[in-house]
Parts: C-alpha cells; structure tokens; sequence
C-alpha cells in the first residue's frame, strides 16, 4: 500500500474518532501511520532512518515486527510521557496512527504478521480476489474516500463536532443560542438572528443580536440594528418571545473584566472614567435614593432598579447610567465591569 493512502487512512480515523481539526494532531497521526514500513529500506520512513531501517532489515521480515499489535503496544508506551504533559489527543494520534498504518496492510494480499511472534499472517478478506495490490484501481478508491471524510470530519470539527453541528443546523432556539454562547461567549463573538414576537407590543421582532449573556434557556443580546438591550427566550422577565433563534461565531472578541469597590464620589465623574462599551452588573447605595426616578420601559431590558434601598445594575451601560445619575452622589457600592473590544 502507498504511503499516501496509510497517511489519509491514519488521518481519516483520527479526525472522525478524535474529533479533531488540530493540523498537529493529524500531522502527528500521518508520521506515525508511516513508522511501521521503517523495516524496509524501499519505504520513504526507510531511506530517511537508514541506520535504524538496516538493523531492522538484517533481522526481519517486511510486514513482521512492526506490524503487530506487540509493536503498537510498545508505541503506546513510549508515547505515554504525551499523557503526563496532558496531550490526550497527541497521544491518540500517534497511537492510532501507527495502528492504521500497518493494520492497512493486512487488506493487501501478502497480509501482515499482526500476532508477532506468532508467524501467521494476517490476511483481509478471505476471498483473495477482494484484496488490495499496490497502486491499482481500489486503492485509489479507497485514498480517495479517505480524503474526502478527512475533509468532511475537519469541517464538521471545526465548527464543534457532530452533535453542535446537528443543533445549529435543525434546532434554531435559545437554548441551542445560549449553548454556543456558554462554550465560546468568552473568546468569540456570539451573533443571534432572531425572529419572534415582542411580547408588550405585540410586534413582530426580526433583527440580530450581539450576546453578552446567557441562562440555560435564554441569551441576553444587544441588538444590531438600535443598541437595545433585550432579553430572549421563554422565561418570565424576557421582552421577546422567538420563533426562530438563529445563531452562529462572527469573529474573535476579547472580555476584559474588573471588580470595582466605590466610596464617596459623585456618579457622573465615576461613569466619565468607563468606556462606553462597557456593562455594569452590581449594586450601588446612593444619597437621596428615595428621590431617584427609574423611567419604567417595558420594551427593553430592565438593566436598572432599585431594590432593597440600593440601585441594582444588570448590564447597565455608561451613557444610560449618566443620565440617570447625574445629580446623586454614589456613597459605596461593588460593581462588575466588563468591557468587549
């Protein structure tokens, strides 16, 4: 069998069983899956380890030592130092590479000797019509489907394995939304398309939302299109009820997130030190607070209330918060900030 075919083999098992897309990892499998053939200086591992390939030539057959599963066991332990350094799939790679790499051969017709020391060969199938030569036509079918799931394994990995594909291909609600916000929110920017109804208007909601924040069934969104911060689901304090919650990864984002403790200072000249793009979560104890005037807005997020003789903030932004607060004086209060660039 060609080099090539045992490296797409070795590949296509470790990208499918894997599940990975990690150019290292495959790369790791294809050098492995060529270490067996190093018992012969005809192979391409052969003439570049000679000094290695001639002690093993002089002392066994091709398709003999190497190819076994005795040999196997013993790349799995030598390979065991990549599990202590928390390598899982590297080690996997390379395990399973190999494995493929000689346990191809026995679909050829001179078979392999997989129970080294035991001298009997191991030959697939029975029938020895249905064997594989080198280079003939069925080999090249059988390289060919192994490209071609290699490149549909790397893709379905690469957007985050089967069963995240399935969800975002047929499952469009929030759930599936704040799945995909929960295990890539913190490094990568969530976009929801989102269609539904808003449940004080009574309209019909069609627009996309940026997401910076999720519960196990609802996602918190600015929307694209006004700035205004919704929340989306089927809870009891959402503003929008969908239909149809599209989801998907439009770019890198980087979080920056700090905890802050404030003592004695006028609102305005706190809020005039944050980024505009920031959200506020926490709790602020004002001067005069039974004087604050909360403009009620059922349509949008209720990032502002009072609560308890405290204003409790929930992703509140700057620019709301400074018109809100521009006379009172912030006594002491403990806030999140959390910037996204």
């Amino acid at each position: 069998m060609m080099s090539v075919t045992h490296a797409a083999l070795a590949v296509c098992t470790v990208a499918i069983g894997v599940g990975t897309a990690d150019p290292y990892v495959l790369a790791a499998a294809a050098v492995a899956s060529q270490l067996p053939d190093i018992d012969t200086s005809e192979s391409s591992v052969g003439r570049v380890c000679w000094p290695v390939t001639n002690f093993l030539e002089q002392r066994f057959p091709h398709r003999s030592m190497t190819h076994s599963f005795m040999a196997t066991g013993a790349i799995a332990l030598l390979s065991l130092p990549l599990l202590w350094w928390g390598r899982v799939p590297l080690y996997l790679a390379v395990v399973v590479g190999y494995f493929v790499g000689w346990f191809a051969d026995a679909f050829t017709k001179s078979g392999v000797e997989a129970f080294y020391p035991n001298p009997a060969r191991l030959v697939i199938p029975g029938n020895p019509r249905a064997r594989l030569d080198t280079r003939s036509p069925s080999e090249y079918w059988v390289l060919a489907t192994a490209i071609f799931l290699t490149v549909a394994a790397v893709n379905i990995a690469s957007a985050g394995g089967i069963s995240e594909t399935v969800a975002k291909t047929f499952f469009n609600d929030p759930a599936t939304a704040a799945e995909l916000f929960h295990k890539y929110g913190a490094e990568q920017r969530v976009v929801a398309t989102v269609e539904g109804i808003h449940i004080y208007t009574s309209q019909a909601v069609s627009d996309r939302y940026e997401l910076i924040g999720a519960t196990t069934t609802d996602i918190t969104g600015v929307s694209l299109t006004t700035g205004v911060l919704h929340k989306i689901g089927n809870g009891s304090d959402i503003q929008i009820r969908p239909t149809r919650v599209k989801a998907e990864l439009t770019g890198m984002v980087r979080i920056t997130s700090q905890n802050l403790a404030i003592q004695e200072m006028a609102a305005v000249d706190w809020l005039t030190t944050l980024p505009q793009n920031a959200f506020i979560s926490g709790s602020l104890l004002l001067d005069d607070i039974d004087e604050l005037q909360i403009p009620l807005n059922l349509e949008n997020y209720p990032s502002v209330r009072t609560w308890g003789g405290q204003l409790e903030l929930s992703n509140a932004r700057p620019l709301e918060l400074a018109s809100l607060l521009r006379d009172y004086w912030i006594l002491n209060g403990q806030v999140i900030v959390k910037v996204r660039a």
